[in-house]
């Protein structure tokens, strides 16, 4: 099955024709996200689209933990996938951002050191996920993840700035313990 997706996403423009980077990397986060993915976020995102509201912040939160639990790749791809999967939860749910995006801050601070800022992630998150020239791991999530990415996220400085600290502090104690 993902054989096919894959094929999909490099046959989606007109023959001999080039697709675009964008829909290139919609097609990447939908094949991801896929409900033949075990641990598939699709249906919570579908949920969060559609308003429904018998969809609890507990629900979100087991299935996206199910799913961040699963991802196996190199912490800078672990990164964007972990931005990408959150940036629609977050939208529809900010309550849970100061939970969700811990496991994101976490791969970054794997990727690049944990000598970082605030300033730092926004500065991965647009050179990694969002830049035009770049196919994140995750690929591009729904308009409204984008807009989470794009405005919600780079305005929350003083909301994120003490999760990164604490998560910096967690891992330095993790890794001390060693």
């Amino acid at each position: 099955m993902m054989l096919k997706i894959l094929k999909a996403i490099f046959n989606a423009g007109p023959p001999n024709q080039p697709i675009s980077a964008d829909v290139k990397n919609r097609l990447r986060f939908d094949s991801i996200h896929s409900d033949k993915q075990p641990n598939s976020l699709k249906d919570i995102y579908g949920r969060l689209i559609g308003n429904d509201e018998s969809l609890s912040d507990e629900e979100i939160i087991e299935r996206y933990q199910k799913f961040s639990n699963g991802i196996q790749t190199n912490s800078f791809s672990a990164a964007e996938l972990e931005l990408v999967s959150i940036s629609t939860l977050c939208y529809f749910r900010p309550q849970l951002t100061s939970l969700l995006i811990r496991a994101s801050l976490l791969s970054i601070i794997y990727s690049i050191g944990d000598n970082i800022t605030f300033e730092d992630v926004i500065a991965f998150l647009q050179q990694r996920v969002l830049a035009e020239t770049v196919e994140p791991y995750g690929g591009r999530p729904h308009d409204q993840g984008l807009t989470w990415l794009l405005d919600i996220l780079p305005a929350s400085k003083n909301e994120i700035t003490p999760i990164l600290i604490d998560v910096i502090k967690i891992n330095k104690e993790e890794l001390d313990a060693i």
